[in-house]
């Protein structure tokens, strides 16, 4: 059994480090000669001139902070700022209706261009990996400042810039972004049920790069290169969360196979959306709330009008136009565009997009509703736009400030943990008993906490081993779990037999693990966090099963990348459960060539692997300091404390009672080496 099947796909961590750094770009802010591409078209596959222009454009903005290395990404603004994020929001509001010579308000108010830059910095939120979102601001950076949906947001920020340089390093851009768009619907009289505040800006758009367009991102979402741009939700495995590189959702024109096209667009809109894991209510509320504000110009998207006749207020006029008008095919004369024109002359426009909302019979039901029903619309509209903004932040948890709601459905939140812990020296001891009368449960207790921890996704703070989902369906049916359901049940059985009552199975799962891992290795010393707590569904983890790419290097390395390993952690937890030279002493010599290995074990031996391998076959020491950390990063990675920190740091509960000269004692010193000849035996079943 493979219990840590790799969960990601990408490509190695030197093509991210050798990107440029970006510079939020500010090209000129004459409207007419403002940046756009040949919007509406689908992009073409970005060339090494177009990638050059996009760095020269933009070296013409405000300076950010230089590139760093990946793991100092997360040190950058962010907080709550001084007099809380609602003086923050209350600054942006009285910004709306301020006039600025550099970029004039559309009918008065930069409502909708702030609700579009919200909007694009979250849309680019996927399920599939949990890649994008505007945790990190990184739509002030290439590649997504360059992207043609992203037209003249930068002018955007540019009016945001005060604001942001009133409140200092206490306020992230992420966070400022979000709280644009919550005060541009505020303003107009619309409704928002919260903010989640806690978002950490990035200093670069290194963490978008896989969101495309590169020759990294088509290592994982091939489209480009297949010429699929324009259809890329058909390209089969795909992590791709938009139809069109570029876009943050579809062609608004429709699909490239099918312009003008109301039902064809209706079919992507269902597709693309899906991939935020949002269903029919969320999409249409979003798409039909967000267009009662504000125009679309042609020299930004190619389209021009307005959605409605009073685009700076909260209305449901929008689903009444839908159902009262007739619209007409229309060229727009600037651009060659196709935008629906109404037959009355009325000065309003839809896009294919929008028409699709009465088109597809499933969506039209929805726009008969809140055509009829403001308070059905205000509520869904202010769930979706929190999901919306709030999908890339994890568990309701990380949320900071003063206006959090409880935790929504999507936030999968779980009980806190104990406030005063129990004793664990009884469950270890009896976990250590059991392993002592049957030593093959060492390898299946090490199995299983490897198992639960691997759905942890860095990249929107999902999965993990804290709440033990891997007892529920769906984790507890994956093909790689087959095994998991015994394992606990021997588990759960010693907690019955000795009464742990206080001591959840999340606890005796990580704890299984720790002591069968400590009995492997008289050298491992790994520290236990106790305070785990059991979820009572296992719905939060639809969607983080495997994800296998194209080649087995492709796929571990890009999960390593989404879990937040370092490569060294990640090819040190791969000689479980033994962890000893000799596993990679081994590699190297058969070359991956033996049915003690597997293609994702010979993958290491490829590319930026290699050179741990090579570390670790003739350095035991430091493979024991890489498999520690990289096994209690990957334990404790969901345990989230206060602000940006995790609970579990510098935490070490005790488990076994303290011998006379200090110290806890190992199971190297309570069980020998009983259990070396089992587990040197079983080391091949077991791979992060």
């Amino acid at each position: 059994m493979k219990i840590f099947i790799p969960t990601g796909s990408s490509i190695a961590a030197s093509l991210l480090l050798a990107s440029p750094s970006g510079i939020s770009a500010h090209p000129g802010l004459d409207p007419n000669q403002a940046s756009q591409k040949k919007n509406g078209d689908p992009c073409p596959f970005i060339d090494q001139k177009q990638q050059e222009e996009a760095n020269e454009r933009r070296g013409q903005g405000y300076k950010q902070l230089p590139t760093r290395g990946l793991a100092e990404l997360r040190t950058g603004d962010g907080g709550i700022p001084d007099g809380g994020f609602a003086a923050v929001e209350a600054d942006l509001i009285e910004l709306m209706t301020q006039e600025n010579a550099d970029w004039p308000t559309d009918d008065g108010s930069y409502a909708g261009l702030m609700i579009r830059l919200a909007w694009h910095c979250a849309g680019s939120y996927r399920h599939t990996d949990g890649r994008g979102g505007c945790d990190g601001g990184r739509i002030r950076f290439a590649p997504e400042s360059d992207w043609m949906d992203n037209g003249n947001l930068d002018k955007a920020r540019m009016l945001l810039e005060p604001i942001k340089a009133k409140y200092g390093s206490k306020l992230s851009w992420g966070d400022l972004i979000i709280l644009a768009g919550n005060a541009a619907i505020k303003s107009g009289g619309g409704p928002v049920l919260g903010f989640c505040g806690g978002r950490i800006d990035d200093s670069s758009g290194e963490d978008s790069l896989l969101l495309g367009p590169n020759a990294a991102q088509e290592k994982i979402a091939p489209c480009g290169t297949l010429e699929m741009n324009g259809q890329c939700l058909n390209v089969e495995r795909s992590a791709m969360g938009a139809t069109t590189l570029e876009l943050i959702y579809v062609n608004p024109g429709g699909p490239v196979d099918a312009p003008n096209d109301p039902v064809a667009s209706g079919a992507d809109i269902r597709k693309t959306f899906a991939k935020m894991g949002f269903d029919d209510k969320t999409s249409a509320s979003l798409i039909g709330g967000g267009h009662a504000f504000g125009r679309a110009h042609s020299f930004t998207s190619g389209f021009e009008g307005r959605w409605t006749t009073a685009p700076t207020q909260w209305t449901n006029q929008y689903w009444n136009n839908l159902l009262d008008f007739n619209f007409t095919l229309t060229e727009v004369n600037e651009t060659g565009k196709k935008q629906w024109i109404p037959d009355n002359g009325l000065d309003i426009f839809m896009l294919t997009a929008d028409m699709a909302m009465v088109a597809d019979p499933k969506y039209r039901a929805l726009v008969d509703l809140y055509a009829t029903d403001m308070d059905a619309l205000e509520t869904d509209f202010s769930e979706s736009w929190y999901r919306l903004v709030s999908s890339d932040m994890g568990p309701a948890g990380r949320c900071i400030g003063d206006t959090v709601p409880d935790a929504r459905p999507f936030q999968h939140g779980l009980p806190s943990s104990p406030s005063s812990l129990p004793d664990y020296i009884p469950a270890r001891a009896a976990i250590q008993e059991y392993i002592e009368a049957n030593p093959e449960a060492a390898v299946g207790f090490s199995e299983l906490a490897a198992a639960c921890a691997n759905t942890f996704r860095g990249t929107d703070y999902r999965g993990g081993c804290n709440g033990g989902r891997i007892r529920l369906a769906p984790e507890s049916e994956w093909e790689h779990n087959e095994d998991a359901a015994t394992h606990v049940a021997v588990l759960e059985s010693i907690k019955t037999e000795k009464e742990l009552d206080d001591v959840s199975m999340t606890d005796m799962i990580v704890l299984g693990g720790i002591t069968a891992l400590e009995t492997s290795n008289d050298n491992l010393n790994l520290p236990f966090c106790g305070g785990y707590v059991d979820a009572a569904t296992g719905e939060a983890s639809e969607g983080l099963g495997p994800r296998i790419y194209e080649t087995p290097y492709i796929t571990i390395t890009d999960d390593y990348l989404v879990k937040g390993l370092s490569m060294e952690q990640g090819v040190a937890l791969a000689s479980a459960p033994m962890v000893t030279s000799k596993w990679y002493k081994d590699l190297q010599s058969t070359g991956g060539d033996s049915s003690e290995y597997d293609a994702y074990d010979k993958a290491l031996l490829e590319g930026d692997l290699l050179k741990y391998v090579e570390k670790f076959a003739s350095n035991e020491d430091e493979l024991i300091k890489a498999f520690e950390s990289g096994w209690t990063y990957m334990m404790t990675a969901d345990r989230f404390g206060e602000f940006n920190m995790n609970a579990c740091t510098g935490v070490n509960t005790p488990t076994v009672d303290a011998p006379a000269s200090g110290g806890y004692a190992t199971e190297s010193t309570l069980l020998g080496g009983v259990l070396a000849s089992v587990l040197m035996a079983a080391i091949g079943l077991f791979q992060w």
